[in-house]
């Protein structure tokens, strides 16, 4: 029984030869380490407010928000980024309820309900 595992170890030896001197460095494939390094935490909130403006191009919606205290923000205007589907389910105007996320890579509204 012993020889058998000790055959299969033995090939699987033989085939790293044309993988020598390879690594799994894994630090050039794209989002394999994203924030870890730098300890990102990502916080979600939500928060009531009215629709300013809406920017296809850019991707965002900006909304007059009231203050979110678990975040320690004031009532401000600000804008989010906001997929083609959020942005589509609001108007300039609308009050509307949010949830969002927060981070070092921005501000992102993940859902949206019109009052």
């Amino acid at each position: 029984m012993v020889a058998p595992l000790m055959l299969a170890a033995c090939d699987s030896n033989a085939e790293m030869g044309e993988h020598e001197g390879m690594t799994m460095d894994d630090s050039s494939m794209p989002g394999m380490h994203d924030g870890m390094e730098q300890g990102v935490t990502l916080k979600t909130a939500s928060a009531s407010g009215t629709v300013t403006a809406i920017d296809a191009e850019a991707g965002t919606v900006t909304i007059d928000h009231e203050a979110v205290p678990e975040l320690e923000w004031p009532e401000m205007v600000m804008a989010f980024d906001a997929t083609e589907e959020v942005r589509g389910d609001v108007a300039v105007g609308d009050t509307v309820t949010f949830e969002f996320s927060t981070g070092e890579e921005g501000n992102t509204v993940t859902s949206i309900t019109v009052q």
